[in-house]
């Protein structure tokens, strides 16, 4: 568990100048934000591995069910 101390003087904690500039250019932001959080997804169709498991599992679902 950490330990965490109370800062209890007064002085004023400011940005370096190197981490303001760091965070003006706005649109380098949004592109690192926009490749973080939203991941390329390929749709079923494209993707050879998924599909080949989803119509395995329709195969196998449809042979369970037509066994009875």
């Amino acid at each position: 568990m950490r330990k965490f101390s109370v800062n209890r003087t007064n002085k004023k904690i400011e940005p370096t100048k190197v981490q303001i500039d760091r965070y003006k250019d706005f649109s380098q932001i949004y592109k690192d934000y926009t490749l973080l959080t939203k991941r390329g997804k390929r749709p079923i169709y494209q993707d050879p591995k998924l599909y080949l498991l989803f119509l395995l599992i329709v195969i196998v679902m449809f042979l369970i069910l037509s066994a009875e």
